[in-house]
């Protein structure tokens, strides 16, 4: 480690001076590596771009700079190093907090900066600990960043201008933009390029003030010759050294790393998997093995392929299939989420989907299929299958359920998924014919009555989308005849809408310089942009069916591959892929692909014509208008259909009735809103909530409550398993029979020892991390 001493004599305090003994030369320095780095960070954009184009991060050079000058403050003042470190950290952090409030809101007053950003912590707490998906905020990412930003600004001043240590202060920012460097896509090598020189000069410029001492001490008479000849052999040096290492890496020579890092690549993805679930609001992408199917996917603003091969595939039919892995329901402007997973195990031979109410695959119009499916480099434990997996023939696998009994969401292999595991499942794969199979006449017949199960395919989140979606949807509908408004020609229209060249929509795997305020879907319809991929498609086809009341979902997974001479198909990472699945009464869930061009096997869904029946009478679901279709509901005051209430209309005739309904409608969302909010800053406000949290954590480490199980029987179980929970969790139990089936209050004194007991028992669950699940009978 190098370190330097000028004839100042930096040992006596009194003698320090605000101009920097080492030379204003290190100060530019040091400036300039603190830069390279922050804007190498702000280059990823991780998390995207302001509505006026401008990157969420742009920030962070700022306080690198600014930390910079508060380290080489406080190592040229009397301060003691901790008061100063202290001072720093308090300073740092109330501006980063400013810095980022300004980010996260536009709002006009601090104040209401600041309260913004308050509300988006606390939404950020409720995602990751109570409802426990992928946030979307974008606020804890900042401030974690930001205070990375200015301790590091902070620490490399003081390190060079107080303890004369520069070698400390470049290995921590030299780690940190390698960090970057690694995990983004971004050409950020310029930066590195810059980094390193500045490094290097100043590594030299610390040697040439070491030196000084020596020739002082052996009285060398003309020092500043001897200093200017030192500092152009290190310049020489530097720029050699940087020429070398530039031209080195542009003919490959580093290529024998490459084998280290594609050992550990899956490792390191694996880890990046978990940490995605917990840093929110990530728009951009990072390396490693894509289309990891977690819990919740943000819409990216950028397509990375990677061509690695991941799976083979060896289907009895011989023929590509879209190989779906997860599907979505909810959509909150930026991510999709799977929400109330149910998970169940299937043992080998057993039906998949058995207790699935939504999923049940009828064989009618349909012909088995067995795939053979190999792990070359695995993006985690999922199963993939060619629509929904019937039976897995040699596996114990995992399924995740929308609900006890709902659509199907996942499946993982139960004991995992490694390099070289095989697995082998049975589906029945649609036939697409005329007569007996899936038709445009037979879908079109479809009824416009959904099962209540469904009703959160067709839910629209608050804020989710905005008049842009709207406005095309409409546009959509009303450019098809009356007489053709069924689910089916609107799920058709919307695709062929999307896919079309004329309606301007570009497909584009990079669209980080769209500016969008948050709604990703109203972002992409806008005529000035309709450019993007899968993501940006998919979920604008979804949005736009809800709107027109279809149900659909986002469905993802990987397209067909490439076929070997020997018939086995080759899945890559670069397969990865979004689409839509339609839900239609009597056939179940039908793919449609809005995204435009065929790599790959990507192709729209085109059905034959069917054969010709009578034209449907006046109720029939052709003649239904969009608004007219039902999640088994009812408008008030009719007869209760199996099911529910017919869903509001998009629009029409009503005069100023249809205008107080609106406002009266806005009115009791805003307070359904406000009181939901005040809600949600109540930690676990009911009984139930605590004991789900508890049950969804158990689930994890592979303890989840059986459906067979009661809340009893559950709470005994797991207190089996944690014996030093067993009362709390018997506590949580009880006060949760009480409330949901006795309908009794709880006290304030009795809902303050749920809250403890309730977090006791997380805290006594992080134990199963390192023990092995029990096999269930």
């Amino acid at each position: 480690m190098t370190t330097y001493q000028s004839t100042r004599g930096y040992d006596e305090v009194e003698e320090r001076e605000w101009s920097p003994a080492e030379g204003w030369t290190t100060v530019i320095l040091v400036g300039i590596m603190l830069l390279a780095l922050g804007v190498a960070v702000d280059s990823s954009r991780w998390v995207g771009s302001t509505v006026g184009g401008d990157s969420r991060t742009g920030f962070l050079p700022f306080v690198l700079i600014a930390g910079a000058v508060w380290g080489f403050a406080g190592a040229k003042s009397r301060l003691p190093a901790l008061a100063v470190h202290a001072a720093g950290a308090v300073f740092g952090t109330v501006l980063v907090i400013i810095l980022v409030a300004g980010v996260n809101s536009a709002a006009n007053e601090l104040t209401a900066r600041i309260a913004a950003l308050s509300l988006s912590l606390d939404r950020f707490g409720v995602d990751l600990l109570v409802r426990q998906v992928r946030s979307s905020e974008t606020a804890p990412f900042l401030l974690v960043t930001g205070c990375i930003a200015w301790a590091t600004g902070a620490y490399a001043a003081f390190a060079i201008f107080r303890r004369h240590r520069p070698m400390d202060a470049l290995v921590v920012c030299g780690l940190l933009l390698l960090a970057n460097l690694s995990l983004t896509y971004e050409d950020v090598f310029a930066h590195l390029v810059i980094f390193a020189a500045a490094a290097l000069l100043l590594l030299v410029r610390a040697n040439l003030d070491e030196q000084r001492n020596g020739w002082a001490r052996r009285r060398i008479g003309d020092a500043g010759h001897v200093s200017s000849l030192f500092m152009r052999s290190g310049l020489t040096f530097v720029a050699v050294a940087l020429a070398g290492a530039v031209f080195l890496t542009s003919v490959a020579s580093s290529a024998p790393l490459a084998a280290f890092w594609n050992t550990y690549q899956s490792d390191m993805a694996s880890i990046g998997q978990e940490l995605n679930r917990l840093v929110g609001g990530l728009t951009a992408p990072a390396r490693g093995p894509n289309a990891l199917f977690s819990s919740s996917q943000t819409v990216l603003s950028r397509w990375v392929s990677d061509p690695a091969i991941a799976y083979l595939a060896e289907p009895s039919d011989g023929n590509g299939h879209y190989w779906r892995v997860a599907t979505y329901d909810q959509f909150d402007g930026t991510t999709w989420r799977q929400t109330e997973r149910f998970s169940q195990r299937v043992e080998p031979g057993q039906p998949v989907l058995g207790g699935s109410i939504a999923e049940i695959i009828e064989p009618v119009g349909r012909y088995p299929v067995t795939v053979k499916v190999t792990a070359i480099q695995p993006a985690g434990d999922s199963m993939l299958a060619p629509d929904a997996p019937y039976v897995v023939q040699d596996r114990a696998i995992n399924v995740w359920l929308k609900g006890e009994g709902g659509s199907f969401a996942t499946a993982d292999l139960a004991d995992g998924m490694r390099e070289g595991d095989t697995y082998t499942v049975d589906i029945l794969e649609r036939k697409i014919d005329e007569e007996t199979g899936l038709n445009e006449s037979f879908l079109r017949r479809a009824s416009p009555e959904y099962p209540l199960s469904l009703a959160a395919y067709g839910d629209i989140q608050p804020g989710s989308v905005g008049a842009t979606t709207t406005r095309v949807a409409k546009e959509i509908v009303d450019s098809l005849p009356e007489d053709q408004r069924d689910a089916y020609s609107v799920a058709k229209a919307t695709q062929d809408y999307l896919r079309s060249p004329s309606n301007g929509f570009i497909y584009q795997t990079d669209v980080t310089g769209q500016a969008c305020s948050g709604q990703v879907v109203d972002c992409f319809l806008d005529e000035q942009n309709r450019r993007g991929f899968c993501q940006q498609f998919a979920s604008a086809m979804v949005m736009l069916l809800r709107e027109n009341r279809v149900a659909s979902r986002l469905a993802m997974g990987y397209l067909p591959g490439e076929e070997r001479r020997d018939g086995v198909w080759e899945i890559d990472r670069a397969a990865a892929h979004a689409w839509v699945e339609v839900y239609f009464p009597g056939a179940g869930w039908v793919r449609f692909d809005p995204t435009p061009g065929s790599d790959r096997g990507r192709a729209p869904t085109v059905l034959p014509p069917g054969p010709n029946v009578p034209a449907p009478s006046a109720g029939a679901s052709a003649s239904r208008a969009p608004s007219d279709r039902t999640f088994g509901i009812n408008e008030p005051g009719e007869d209760r259909l199996e099911g529910g209430t017919t869903l509001p209309p998009i629009g029409g005739p009503g005069g100023g009735w249809l205008a107080i309904a609106l406002v009266g409608i806005l009115a009791a969302a805003f307070v359904i809103a406000g009181w939901s909010v005040r809600e949600r800053r109540k930690p676990l406000a009911a009984p139930d909530a605590a004991f789900g949290g508890v049950a969804r954590l158990a689930a994890r480490f592979g303890y989840g409550q059986r459906p067979t199980q009661t809340t009893y029987e559950y709470a005994t179980a797991l207190g089996e398993v944690i014996p030093a929970a067993r009362d709390e969790l018997s506590l949580v139990a009880r006060v949760k029979v009480e409330t949901q089936y006795a309908r009794r209050t709880p006290s304030p004194d009795v809902m303050l020892a749920v809250r403890h007991a309730y977090r006791r028992i997380r805290v006594r669950l992080l134990a199963l991390i390192v023990r092995r699940p029990a096999r269930r009978r």
